[in-house]
């Protein structure tokens, strides 16, 4: 096992769940039907969520993993910080939603 590009495929399969939340939980705060559909899978919108983001990030980092491409120390550098960047971005974007959602800005 080739741990560095197991490490590189987990840390990008990483950024694409946190993306992925992101994404669909704005998505569903401002869709009713999406939140129902999601609902309709798990009980609640947000087990939905989590189960689905498990399940993208352990498929992503199989198949990159698979993948043919080459890993060095170096892009193992830059993209934990990419995954550092993206955990603070999707940090501060639910934030600034989420207040702006309670302080009904939009």
């Amino acid at each position: 096992m080739d741990k560095p590009k197991l490490i590189i495929s987990s840390v990008y399969a990483a950024i694409i769940a946190i993306i992925f939340v992101v994404v669909i939980t704005v998505g569903a705060e401002l869709s009713a039907p999406l939140k129902d559909w999601l609902k309709d899978f798990f009980g609640h919108h947000w087990t939905s969520k989590s189960i689905f983001s498990v399940l993208l990030y352990v498929i992503a980092t199989i198949v990159l993993y698979l993948s043919h491409h080459k890993y060095s120390d170096d892009r193992l550098k830059k993209t934990l910080g990419f995954l550092f960047i993206s955990t603070v971005l999707g940090t501060v974007i639910l934030t600034l939603f989420f207040m702006g959602h309670y302080f009904q800005l939009f």
